[in-house]
Parts: C-alpha cells; sequence; structure tokens
C-alpha cells in the first residue's frame, strides 16, 4: 500500500483556473499538486480571445506558457492523473487517484470544470470551437457583420440573440422545435428582423463559407458560423463526495473569495459558475482562490506560535 502524500493544498484541474492557482500557491511557497488530465474544454477552438495581453493566443499554448512559469516554483507539482475521489477527515482532506497514489491536503481547490452537452444534430459536433461557438465575448469580433444561426430556446434564446444583434444584423433563430418564447418576445425578434425556426434541425453541414443547416421538411439555410446555447454537464462528483452544495444546475456553490460551503474547499472558473465562462475570469478565480487558501493557512500557523 503506497504511503499517503502530505500537502499543503491540492488543485484538481490542470487549465486556466488551475494552473492560475498553481502560480499563485507557487509564489508562496505552499506545497501544492495539481491534478490535470489533460482535457481542457476549449481544445477544439483555434484562438484564445478577449484575453489582456494574450489575445487570441491557441488554448494550449496558453497552457504552455502556464505550465512553464510554474518551473521557477519547486514546491508545486503538476500530476498527470485524475483524483477519483476526495472525503474530509479530521478537518483534513483525503484524495486518491487513478494511479493508487493518495494525498493528504490541507485546503482543495476545484477547478474541473464543464462538459459542452451539444444536441445530438447530425455534423452539429464536427464544427464546435470553429464555425459553432457558444460566446459573443470570445469570438464576436472574429465573425462580426457575417450571417449567422443561433441555436437555442426558451427565454435564454431570446436574451441571448438580443445580445448577438451587437455584432450581427442577420440572424437566424433555429429553436429545433417549439421555441418556448412568448408572443410579444416573438414580436420583439420580428422587429429586429429576425427569423424564428422552428422545425427540426435534420443535420448540419460544413460549406467552404460556414455551413448548411438542413430542417425536416427538406429547407435549408447557410450561415457563415453559429451560436449555441447548449447544455453543460458540471464535473462535481469531487464536490459531492467532499459535501459543497451545489446549484440547481450543478455549479458549485461559492462565496465571494471562491470558497464553497465546506470550509477549506474552494471552486474555480466553469465548475463555479452557471455563466460567464471566460478565460479571463477562470484565472481571476484561480488566483482568488489560491490567495484565500495561503491566507488561511499563514494564519492558522500563526495562531499556533
Amino acid at each position: 500500500m503506497q504511503q499517503t502524500i502530505d500537502i499543503d493544498v491540492a488543485v484538481v484541474g490542470g487549465s486556466s483556473a488551475g494552473l492560475a492557482a498553481a502560480l499563485t500557491l507557487g509564489r508562496c511557497g505552499r506545497k501544492a499538486v495539481i491534478f490535470d488530465t489533460g482535457r481542457p474544454r476549449n481544445k477544439p477552438a483555434a484562438h484564445a480571445q478577449n484575453l489582456f495581453t494574450r489575445d487570441g493566443t491557441p488554448p494550449l499554448e496558453l497552457l504552455r506558457i502556464g505550465r512553464e512559469q510554474l518551473v521557477p516554483y519547486p514546491s508545486v507539482s503538476i500530476v498527470e492523473t485524475a483524483v477519483t475521489s476526495a472525503i474530509a477527515e479530521n478537518g483534513l482532506f483525503i484524495l486518491h487517484t487513478d494511479t493508487g497514489a493518495a494525498y493528504r491536503a490541507q485546503r482543495v481547490i476545484l477547478a474541473t470544470g464543464v462538459k459542452d452537452d451539444l444536441p445530438d444534430i447530425p455534423g452539429l459536433a464536427a464544427l464546435w470551437g470553429s464555425k459553432l461557438v457558444h460566446c459573443p465575448y470570445c469570438h464576436g469580433w472574429e465573425i462580426k457583420d457575417l450571417p449567422v444561426a443561433v441555436f437555442a430556446n426558451g427565454p435564454m434564446a431570446y436574451e441571448f440573440t438580443a445580445v448577438l444583434t451587437n455584432w450581427h444584423p442577420d440572424i437566424i433563430l433555429c429553436t429545433n422545435g417549439p421555441a418556448g418564447l412568448t408572443a410579444e418576445q416573438m414580436q420583439q425578434l420580428a422587429r429586429n428582423g429576425i427569423t424564428v425556426t422552428e422545425t427540426p434541425v435534420e443535420k448540419v453541414e460544413e460549406t467552404a463559407g460556414g455551413m448548411q443547416i438542413s430542417f425536416a421538411d427538406g429547407t435549408a439555410v447557410r450561415r457563415s458560423a453559429a451560436y449555441i446555447k447548449s447544455g453543460l454537464i458540471f464535473n462535481n462528483t469531487l464536490a459531492e463526495q467532499l459535501g459543497c452544495e451545489l446549484t440547481e444546475k450543478g455549479a458549485v456553490k461559492i462565496n465571494h473569495v471562491q470558497e464553497t460551503t465546506v470550509p477549506g474547499v474552494f471552486a474555480a472558473g466553469d465548475i463555479s459558475s452557471e455563466g460567464a465562462h471566460q478565460v479571463s475570469i477562470a484565472i481571476a478565480g484561480g488566483h482568488m482562490a489560491a490567495g484565500m487558501c495561503n491566507n488561511g493557512l499563514a494564519k492558522a500557523a500563526f495562531e499556533q506560535k
């Protein structure tokens, strides 16, 4: 049986939030381990946009730079493995990995992210991250003024489409079934020149200039790009094991300093937010969580003397 490894902070997740947390912890001299499975959400995207000093940098390049900048801090290490279980025990946290290793941490930062739950429409997944995107603040400038489709329904479809008119004068809202909108909302969309198509989508095919969207009634439209408001699957298994409260949608509840409802457990990045999923926001959350971990550990050591 392997010996349990004692560390100050366990950071579960090695993307933007996790690496930002690791940098702060390294600069505090904290013994921290980052557990990374190498599956960042934005891997399919060609570039990460709307990011101060790094606008347009490929996502994997950002992570390479993030890892490189941890090299000067010997107290931080990255373990490329998955954490399979986590429990709270006597004020500490025991984590087990899929390699059989066990770690005992004084603090935990969950940066486990989310998965995008795309509709089961043939051809849609192949365009994800290139011609099919989810955030106008991340991708809107690059496709501004081009004709686009929006895959969404319900009240969020209305709110999302209204915002997209800032970038796009030609929008078709594809609800893939009943729109779930009020008569007043439908009228407001029409007044803004937005076509709402409730006919189920049969397939999406890439074209030289974008995509062709084919509907169940035999009609089709061509668009240069498309946005989607897909479902999200929050990677919250470890949070549940630790006893953290979740929102109705599955995000980990946090306070203003990224701490969950379990003292000593923090969350940062997409896992801790139902919306506003941007690299810059994830980075900020990682730094905040790590700073609060260090503050707590430093104060505890101070008061023991």
